[in-house]
């Protein structure tokens, strides 16, 4: 072993890790290596996003009229209300069209790792169809289900990528291209608009968590939808179950920023856990009022942690505007051990024996008079006084 990795007390040094390296394997397989091209501008990303929203909410539609009409008994399925698979759609479109404004951003290989979450995101949404089949919901309505949130995952990819698709990438998207060395770390700018909308996100769950209490009445019997304010109930819903999906995300990809970044996506994924739980106690009537107030716990560990990156860049801010102005202030005095002028070292200083005024003269100092300065007969170099007029 060699000198210099061995500690003073003789045992090998712990090696010193340039950094979180539990996800690294994740990031290669997944293309992610802060290469990206350009991306799409605000305004093809919100054209794309618009055309999604109202592109899926008519296939799904669609599909609706055509399931009621072929197949009659699914006509009172509950999921085919306007208000419940609208909230739904739009809700999943947003957060895909999120999802794909950060993968252009982080990934050469963006639309390669795009379209691979949609297909996981699909079979993840699969699994609720699947449970409300084994919950004894009638087999045509969840395959019609099923079959619109494939539309919606076509519809959105294909928008997404195409008409505001990222260009210009400065790396080949091969997957063995991406070399361990290659990973980096995320710029602070990045870390902060991620982190700061999941706070967003947060922001809008606690608000739609309000307007639940107000639409919803509280002493309603336990059900996973209530009969009253059945859209705000699945968009609340809808919105936390992106969030839990997004604060996943977050945390993974936490590896990749800063100290404070790794910190806020823990704290945002333990409060949206918190909420989690809060919300399952909220579905039961006797604990009710215990899971609301569990979810405002919650909703407050994750708000806080998702601007904890952004808090802690206006605090360094601050401290450099501070500085700035001490120096600034320390600029306009005098330089410490500089001369002055009422003290030794400064021509003007009366007890200078070099000033050009003093000689000696018998071994005393003694002022000279300086060229037309008139001085009085004592050589003293006091004004004489004038005499009166009169000769007084």
């Amino acid at each position: 072993m060699a000198r210099d990795e061995l500690s003073t007390t003789g045992r090998a040094a712990t090696p010193i890790e340039e950094g979180p390296r539990s996800f690294e394997w994740l990031w290669r397989a997944a293309r992610v290596d802060l290469h990206p091209g350009t991306p799409p501008s605000a305004i093809r990303w919100a054209i794309a996003t618009a055309a999604a929203v109202v592109g899926s909410v008519v296939l799904n539609a669609l599909a609706v009229h055509v399931a009621t009409t072929e197949f009659p008994s699914t006509r009172h399925f509950v999921h085919f209300e306007a208000a419940d698979y609208g909230t739904l759609t739009v809700v999943g479109v947003l957060v895909a069209a999120g999802a794909w404004g950060v993968v252009v951003r982080v990934s050469s290989a963006a639309r390669w790792l795009f379209f691979r979450i949609v297909v996981l995101a699909t079979l993840a949404l699969w699994i609720p169809d699947a449970v409300l089949f084994a919950l004894g919901e009638t087999a045509k309505g969840v395959a019609t289900l099923m079959v619109m949130h494939l539309l919606v995952a076509v519809v959105t990819y294909n928008l997404l990528v195409r008409v505001a698709a990222s260009r210009g990438s400065s790396r080949t998207t091969a997957a063995d291209d991406v070399s361990p060395g290659a990973i980096s770390r995320l710029p602070g700018r990045l870390v902060r608009r991620i982190w700061s909308t999941m706070a967003l996100v947060v922001v809008l769950e606690l608000a739609l968590g309000v307007g639940v209490i107000v639409s919803v009445p509280f002493r309603r019997p336990a059900a996973v939808i209530p009969a009253r304010g059945t859209w705000i109930y699945a968009m609340h819903g809808a919105v936390g179950i992106a969030l839990g999906v997004g604060a996943v995300a977050v945390y993974l990809l936490s590896a990749l920023a800063g100290r404070m970044g790794r910190i806020g996506a823990v704290m945002g994924v333990v409060g949206v856990g918190i909420g989690l739980v809060g919300g399952l106690l909220a579905t039961f009537q006797a604990t009710r009022l215990a899971g609301m107030g569990v979810m405002l716990v919650g909703v407050v560990v994750a708000a806080v942690g998702y601007l904890a990156p952004s808090l802690e860049a206006m605090g360094k801010a601050e401290a450099a505007r501070a500085e700035a102005a001490r120096a600034a202030l320390a600029g306009a005095r005098p330089e410490q051990g500089a001369p002055r002028r009422d003290a030794p070292g400064d021509p003007d200083y009366l007890g200078d024996p070099d000033r050009p005024d003093r000689s000696d003269e018998g071994g005393k100092s003694v002022e000279r008079p300086v060229p037309g300065e008139i001085v009085s007969s004592n050589g003293h170099g006091a004004t004489p006084r004038r005499s009166d007029p009169h000769g007084r």
